[in-house]
């Protein structure tokens, strides 16, 4: 990549459908097309090297030693408990 000096400016073609699609969900957030845009770049930078298998391997062998009616009952209490405000 040569080094050279970026006025950070970017000029992106998209098809109607989605400039539509983008310039609704900005003025319902209350954000730039440009916002959403560079979220977006954002979020795929930093999911580029994300392996969702691990963290699901991670969790299924925490896991794995839970019994499954304790899990419901205890899945129960907390819903009842949230409802009635504890």
């Amino acid at each position: 990549m040569v080094m050279r000096n970026y006025a950070g400016r970017i000029l992106i073609r998209v098809p109607p459908q989605v400039h539509r699609e983008l310039a609704r969900e900005a003025f319902e957030s209350g954000r730039s097309i440009n916002e959403l845009c560079l979220e977006a770049i954002v979020a795929r930078k930093a999911l580029r090297n994300y392996d969702p298998w691990n963290a699901v391997e991670e969790i299924w062998g925490k896991n794995r030693k839970v019994r499954p009616k304790q899990l419901r009952a205890d899945i129960l209490t907390a819903i009842s408990e949230a409802r009635h405000g504890r």
